[in-house]
């Protein structure tokens, strides 16, 4: 009873869990001292957090961007001139293996290694960004590659893989991938990317590239694919943050690309 009891209190020495209880603290003794004003606006900061710790609202948030490509069996997808994967799966590392330390969007690679093993294209196109460390810009599209060679994957008669180099933003890669197209008569695309990222990604595509886009989500990050969490209260943690921070981001991507023209309302 009583290691089940800490368990529970263990988040209040997470920051999230900290802060909460200190606002809460803080907003009683304001009301004691009868600073009713004051203590409103602290217990409503309180609040906040509770609502974005505490509850599946962040969850089902981000499981509105995720359900529409729920379900998808890899199995059905036609076949395509090329698997495309999106940045995001790995950054460099100085001490892993293969000098990569692959991220939560991991999932990405097994997917577009899938695809490939199934025969779905005989061309894997990988993006991602860059970054510096020690000095070296190390682009995230060729440690994927050079890792891919080094462990001979994929490995199908006549599949090769071709890296996109180093890119900004998902419309960067879709520019890359219209240059490919239209070089080697493209016409479908298998495009690989986190579920909560793919209705954007697909619109970049299809309005940059004028392909056929085919999704192969990944990364699902919701209870739409992933195992429910334990059913009742809990003190505020981090995993809300997370996820409305994801879908934040995804509503503002989405606004700016509308706004630049990268994507079509058609």
């Amino acid at each position: 009873m009583l290691d089940a009891i800490l368990r529970q209190l263990l988040p209040l020495l997470e920051p999230v869990g900290f802060l909460w209880l200190a606002l809460i603290v803080i907003a009683a003794l304001l009301f004691w001292r009868r600073r009713r004003a004051l203590a409103g606006a602290v217990f409503a900061a309180a609040l906040v957090l509770t609502i974005v710790g505490s509850t599946g609202l962040p969850g089902a948030m981000l499981a509105s961007l995720e359900r529409p490509f729920a379900g998808r069996k890899i199995a059905d997808i036609l076949p395509c001139d090329a698997v495309v994967m999106l940045g995001g799966g790995l950054e460099p590392s100085r001490y892993e293996v293969g000098g990569v330390h692959f991220t939560k969007a991991g999932d990405r690679i097994i997917m577009a290694l899938e695809l490939m093993r199934l025969g779905k294209a005989p061309v894997l196109v990988l993006g991602g960004a860059a970054s510096e460390m020690d000095g070296s810009l190390h682009v995230e599209a060729d440690l994927t590659r050079d890792l891919l060679a080094s462990w001979k994957l994929p490995g199908g008669a006549g599949q090769k893989v071709i890296s996109l180099g180093e890119n900004g933003n998902t419309h960067d890669e879709a520019l890359k991938v219209h240059e490919l197209a239209s070089t080697n008569g493209w016409r479908r695309i298998a495009l690989v990317t986190s579920a909560f990222h793919m209705a954007r990604a697909s619109a970049v595509f299809k309005t940059t590239t004028g392909l056929e886009v085919i999704p192969a989500p990944c990364n699902f990050l919701t209870e739409v694919s992933t195992a429910p969490s334990a059913p009742g209260w809990h003190i505020p943690t981090w995993n809300g943050f997370e996820k409305i921070s994801v879908w934040m981001h995804e509503q503002i991507g989405w606004a700016i690309y509308r706004r630049r023209g990268w994507i079509d309302d058609r």
